[in-house]
């Protein structure tokens, strides 16, 4: 099933790839990722806090020494070549200590990837396998102070030297990771002002300087600074791709980032529900313990739930990936034609994870606080961490609010194309057929005018996805056997509930705002009625029981 089609039609639960099916040598490199990051960087999480610069640069050095920078680098390049499947993995182990994670996912994906997927021959072979052993640090530089989300609003320009052998870069880049230890930068600018271009330069580099240390809220550990290109000489050959189609470097970079950071968001997700546990049991307050308490298994149980449902659709997203990259040769010619599909096949269902993963993480990690009480908002605890270094997620990668549109907006271009019919009602699930319905009755609502109807297209993207995570999670539990399939039930079930309640309100506003007949209004709320048998008390109380039990996320 190729991106977007979900929405069309359903899926068959031998068709996805759930995290049951991760190989003996993946779970391998997973089990690396996590003793990495038990014994080399958890010790150290004062030091880190502190903003430890040098420290930093070690650990990342210290995981390129155990292939964890070069991992999804070809092996014709010097990594591994391992599939999004293992990375998704190695980014879940990772993200306990968020700093450290946000650091190696700069380098691994958003500074490596636009070299690896455009790069000519030369270039790839120059940079990747100093990139893939951790030898150098890569930085990705595409943010301005005027141009966050609207990338393509850069300043910064490159011109051609006279002599032609240069490109000569001024400008400023804002909120740069790993700034200060970074040998390499993949920095976007616009050739003559006007072609939005890629290009690789090395610190050090006359001209290039770097603004101070970011004071930031959280993910204190990681080095955030300006980046500062004044007459800044490169050679010729250090375009990546064609001059005027960085934009294909960028976005792709920025797809496959919004997957890595909500595979890691997994992993955060499953420590922080698994602390708030290990509290409950051990908390007492009137005699009872804090997980005796149905305030606190609700919030368990809603916790358990929504995760499984977002690794469901992470892990889905990653197989379908590997569908697309499979068989690629990084040094054919065709190269950076077959990853820029790959890439891109896939954008609306890393824009879901991405919206999806980053606000279940704030809600979970504030929910955590809630649980710990006064010492949740000590730095005592590692609650108030995760909370201050997770708020990035909304942010990072494009905004929440500019993903939601693009949700939508990439579906309605691509039912332009010809690769969508959007008028097609093929599928039984009406999560899916409400979020056709509504979308539908926008367009004919608006027209040329729907994108300033930006609360509406938010609402229909969420319900979007929340069609495409139960899915995930619904065939997921197809799949399972046993213990874990009546758990996964549990979870299944009480995720639509709450998906389908939080629709009812989403489809009013937007029928509403449409002024849709009576004969519509009724069509679209009907299929989002939830089963009033659900008692969803007992669904919440029974998955916080196997949570206390366990004192840990129940699967995998």
């Amino acid at each position: 099933m190729l991106g977007g089609e979900f929405l069309q039609r359903d899926e068959s639960a031998n068709a996805i790839f759930t995290p049951e099916g991760l190989s003996s040598e993946a779970r391998l490199m997973g089990r690396t990722a996590e003793e990495f990051l038990k014994k080399a960087v958890l010790p150290h999480v004062e030091r880190i806090e502190a903003h430890d610069i040098e420290l930093m640069a070690e650990l990342m050095h210290q995981a390129g020494d155990l292939g964890l920078l070069g991992a999804e680098v070809p092996v014709a390049y010097g990594g591994f070549g391992i599939d999004n499947c293992t990375g998704a993995l190695i980014a879940e182990k990772l993200n306990w200590q968020q700093s450290f994670a946000l650091s190696h996912e700069a380098h691994t994906v958003i500074a490596t990837l636009p070299l690896q997927y455009f790069g000519s021959h030369a270039l790839k072979a120059k940079y990747l396998p100093k990139l893939a052993s951790g030898e150098w640090i890569g930085s990705f530089g595409l943010s301005e102070a005027g141009s966050g989300s609207d990338a393509l609003g850069a300043q910064t320009r490159a011109e051609l030297s006279p002599d032609g052998q240069h490109w000569v870069l001024n400008g400023g880049k804002m909120w740069i990771t790993n700034t200060a230890f970074a040998q390499l930068f993949t920095v976007f600018a616009k050739v003559d002002g006007e072609k939005f271009s890629c290009f690789m330069v090395e610190a050090g580099t006359p001209g290039l300087s770097y603004g101070k240390e970011e004071h930031k809220l959280g993910m204190k550990g990681t080095s955030t600074r300006r980046l500062i290109l004044e007459n800044v000489q490169i050679p010729v050959e250090n375009l990546v791709g064609e001059v005027g189609k960085g934009h294909y470097a960028a976005f792709c970079a920025l797809n496959m980032g919004r997957f890595k950071l909500e595979a890691g968001a997994v992993g955060g997700i499953k420590e922080t529900l698994a602390v708030c546990a290990t509290y409950a049991n051990q908390r007492k307050q009137f005699n009872r313990t804090l997980g005796s308490f149905g305030m606190i298994q609700a919030k368990l149980g809603s916790i358990c739930a929504r995760l499984f449902a977002l690794e469901s659709a992470v892990y889905r997203l990653a197989g379908a990936l590997d569908s697309v990259f499979e068989g690629i040769d990084p040094t054919a010619d065709d190269a950076p034609q077959r990853y820029h599909h790959a890439a891109e096949e896939y954008a609306i269902e890393c824009s879901i994870v991405k919206v999806v993963g980053s606000e279940l993480y704030s809600w979970a990690t504030d929910e955590a606080i809630q649980i710990h009480g006064g010492y949740g908002y000590t730095e005592e605890f590692p609650v108030a961490r995760a909370w201050r270094d997770q708020r990035l997620l909304r942010i990072g990668e494009g905004a929440n609010e500019i993903v939601r549109p693009i949700i939508v907006n990439t579906l309605l271009r691509r039912a332009k194309q010809g690769r969508l019919d959007l008028s097609a009602q093929l599928s039984t699930c009406g999560l899916k057929r409400a979020g056709l319905q509504l979308l539908q009755l926008l367009v004919e609502t608006f027209g040329a005018a729907l994108a300033e109807e930006q609360e509406a297209l938010g609402a229909v993207s969420d319900i979007i996805s929340a069609a495409y995570c139960y899915e995930s999670a619904a065939l997921r539990t197809e799949k399972l056997k046993g213990t874990p399939q009546e758990n996964a039930r549990l979870c299944t079930a009480l995720y639509l509930h709450e998906s389908q309640t939080a629709a009812l309100a989403l489809a009013s506003l937007v029928l509403t705002r449409c002024h849709a007949d009576p004969a519509t209004t009724a069509s679209v709320l009907a299929e989002l009625q939830p089963d009033s048998t659900t008692d969803t008390i007992a669904l919440r109380r029974l998955l916080a029981g196997t949570v206390l039990n366990g004192e840990r996320y129940p699967f995998g």
